[in-house]
């Protein structure tokens, strides 16, 4: 069930119930109930017309209660006082109506030492024989004759009585919508003959409808909920006293102009309205919030009048969820007195002013789910008293686009997890670590490939499986260099470059090059391993990669690299803007905000690169067995298996140093997917430490291990040599034995 609605007072501290505006008696302490009020016209052939407008029927003058605000309608009329001391003790008084007071004498010898049994909803006043009726204790009148009925009213709590508003006068439920007025404020006769429509929910004049009814017969209606109803502007053209009106969900397609002079609120969200003008709002003097929301608006106060529009005490626009690629600040410019700005999820990619029609007065601005690549940089410098701005782009809230003396804390955006206002990498150790791994992937992995290629012979399968390795680790370095050069580019001016950068093909290159070094080095270390496995599983057979066959899976490994990375640039996905979404052009699916392409992100880095290494560590399980079985033997292997016993001992480093990088990223994917919140520092520092780790560090393990390789191969050498001299020594020994002999 709906709560009784309340209209909040323009001090913002006080409410009063909706019925009670606009009804001439001032219910805010500010007057700003009544202070904006149009009222319907008087008929005075059947009505009285008081002083400010006020109508009451011609049968309520003259009748000894005051039914205008004023008593008007009592000034000019002779009235019959009665008056109590001339009644003979005990007796109980009954007020019947407008000059007709019923004596009721009590059956009782009076006494002043003991109380009189008065009847219920009376008072006796003290030392009298009057029994009084309820109503007439504190009513601001003294009705007994020493003045007790209106003593100690701060503290009278009307046990059991209907309390009159603003005052502490009590009746009884008999005394209600009796025709007579005992309330100070007449609110004992309100609403006696109110009706609420079949359908509706009425508090009231606040009605609460799910359909339609007959609006012109509730002239005095103050609020109207009726979403969802079908009505029409046209159908409550007549209610002109209403404040609130809501007809959102109505279906409706187009704005007849509407004549409501009392409107605070107007809600018309959620219908299928494309236009909007001013002039459709030219009759709402008093409109102070309005919601177009979700609307498929393609003008939006479109200016059609030269006079001046009289909308202009608006103060709160709702925009949200409607599709405005492009919003001027300059539409606003019918209501200069506009306060709070709602464009949250409208899509606004590009928002534009001009300084001299801009809302100066704005104090909220709130353009969250707006992914605003364009604004310009003086946007915000004119509003002097913006207070607060709610974003999704950090850089709305960067100094430099602030108005002077703007509080830091009060725009709230989430920062960018890469970038800062001034810098395309937004912390020193991102940029130290980037430079790093830029400079041993590139050097390393260029030395590995030349030393493979020109000085050592490509014998098998495995030769070409590292040539390759170092190959795509070398993109990596490419990767990284190019993201440095940009970081340094565009240092200090970071901001006003961001767009241009990340929609920069040179930015489209680096991500692309990198999603190729990422998935052809997964491919080629899977390969690795399977051709490992063959080698020391089944040492006698023919199954295994040749050089020729190891040239073919490459091949074909860098062929599904390299489509992998394009599908993002290819025309039926290039809206994704895979590429550009961040400023290091490499999307990593751990966290939980949701971005076109993500569904393809997570697939690939999550989902696949997680299966291969989950392969990977499969296959160097079973390699690490052999490796072990194989060393029990040792007196029986070959040379041959003892060399590919080491080049087993030396991929299982590498590929662990692979599957460690990758498993958080696959880890941290699958617990974001999951709903767990990671923060986006992660996602930046999985992207400039983890996976550019491997590419940095794999051609030095391949350095170490052959090393280690080369000095056991030497120590063995030397010991063969002994061993050899120690023979031919024992040999010439024993021939000088049997010579003597």
């Amino acid at each position: 069930m709906p709560h009784p609605p309340s209209f909040t007072c323009a001090n913002g501290r006080q409410s009063v119930p909706i019925t009670l505006v606009c009804d001439f008696r001032s219910d805010c302490i500010d007057n700003s109930d009544e202070s904006f009020c149009h009222h319907l016209p008087c008929d005075q052939t059947v009505n009285f017309q008081c002083h400010k407008g006020q109508c009451v029927k011609r049968q309520a003058v003259c009748n000894d209660a005051e039914d205008c605000l004023h008593g008007g309608d009592e000034d000019l009329c002779t009235t019959a006082n009665f008056h109590i001391k001339a009644v003979t003790w005990p007796v109980v008084i009954n007020l019947e109506g407008p000059r007709r007071v019923r004596l009721v004498p009590l059956n009782t010898t009076y006494s002043t030492d003991q109380p009189l049994d008065c009847p219920p909803a009376h008072f006796q006043c003290p030392g009298s024989g009057y029994c009084l009726p309820i109503f007439m204790r504190c009513n601001g009148v003294y009705d007994c004759q020493g003045r007790q009925d209106e003593a100690d009213c701060d503290r009278y709590t009307c046990p059991g009585f209907y309390r009159c508003r603003a005052s502490a006068v009590c009746l009884t439920a008999d005394e209600m919508c009796d025709g007579v007025f005992h309330c100070p404020q007449h609110d004992d006769e309100l609403l006696c003959d109110s009706v609420c429509p079949p359908g509706c929910t009425c508090y009231g004049h606040a009605f609460f409808c799910g359909g339609p009814f007959q609006e012109g017969q509730f002239a005095e209606l103050r609020y109207l909920h009726a979403s969802g109803s079908g009505l029409r502007p046209a159908d409550v053209s007549n209610n002109t006293m209403l404040v609130y009106l809501n007809l959102a969900s109505c279906a409706l397609r187009e704005l007849s102009h509407l004549s409501l002079p009392n409107l605070h609120i107007l809600h018309l969200g959620d219908n299928h309205l494309t236009e909007v003008s001013d002039e459709h709002l030219f009759h709402l003097p008093n409109l102070r919030h309005l919601s177009l929301a979700g609307n498929p608006l393609t003008s939006i106060f479109r200016k059609q009048r030269v006079a001046p529009v009289l909308s202009s005490l608006l103060h709160s626009l709702d925009l949200s969820r409607v599709t405005i690629p492009v919003f001027h600040m300059t539409a606003l410019s019918p209501f200069p007195n506009i306060e709070v700005l709602n464009l949250s999820d409208c899509e606004v990619d590009t928002l534009s002013t001009d300084r001299l029609e801009t809302p100066t007065s704005l104090h909220v601005l709130d353009v969250r789910g707006c992914p605003l690549t364009y604004f310009p940089r003086d946007l915000l410098q004119g509003l002097g008293q913006l207070r607060e701005v709610m974003a999704d782009n950090y850089k709305l809230c960067c100094p430099v686009t602030l108005p002077p003396g703007f509080n830091l804390a009060d725009c709230r955006a989430p920062s960018d997890e890469v970038s800062s206002c001034d810098n395309l990498l937004r912390s020193h150790v991102y940029r130290v670590f980037l430079a790093l791994f830029a400079a041993l992937a590139l050097l390393g992995n260029l030395t590995a490939f030349v030393a493979r290629v020109f000085l050592n012979r490509v014998r098998n399968g495995f030769d070409v499986f590292t040539i390759t390795l170092c190959s795509s680790d070398f993109l990596m370095g490419v990767y990284l260099a190019i993201i440095g050069v940009a970081d340094r580019h565009y240092m200090g001016s970071y901001l006003w470059n961001d767009v241009s950068w990340r929609r920069s093909a040179a930015c489209k290159v680096a991500g692309f090059l990198c999603m190729t070094s990422n998935e052809v080095s997964a491919l080629v270390v899977c390969l690795i391993t399977l051709d490992r496995l063959l080698v020391l599983r089944f040492p006698f057979s023919r199954v295994r990669f040749s050089k020729k066959t190891g040239a073919l899976a490459s091949g074909t490994v860098w062929v599904v690299g390299v489509v992998l990375a394009l599908i993002p640039l290819l025309p039926p996905t290039a809206h994704w803007g895979f590429y550009s979404l961040n400023g290091i052009c490499m999307p990593l699916p751990i966290t939980r905000k949701e971005f076109l392409g993500h569904n393809y992100s997570f697939s690939l880095f999550i989902v696949f690169n997680f299966v291969l290494f989950m392969l990977i560590a499969v296959g160097q399980l079973l390699i690490y067995q052999s490796v072990q079985k194989n060393s029990l033997k040792h007196a029986d292997v070959t040379n041959q298996s003892s060399k590919d016993q080491r080049l087993a001992r030396r991929l299982i480093t590498i590929a662990m140093s692979d599957f460690l990088c990758w498993f958080p990223v696959g880890l941290l994917g699958i617990l974001s997917s999951a709903g767990q919140p990671i923060s986006g520092e992660v996602n930046v520092a999985l992207a400039i430490f983890a996976l550019p780790l491997n590419s940095a560090i794999n051609p030095f393990l391949y350095t170490v291990n052959r090393l280690l390789e080369k000095r056991q191969m030497e120590r063995e050498k030397r010991l063969m040599e002994q061993l050899t001299v120690q023979i031919k020594q024992r040999a010439v020994f024993n021939e000088q034995d049997s010579r003597h002999v």
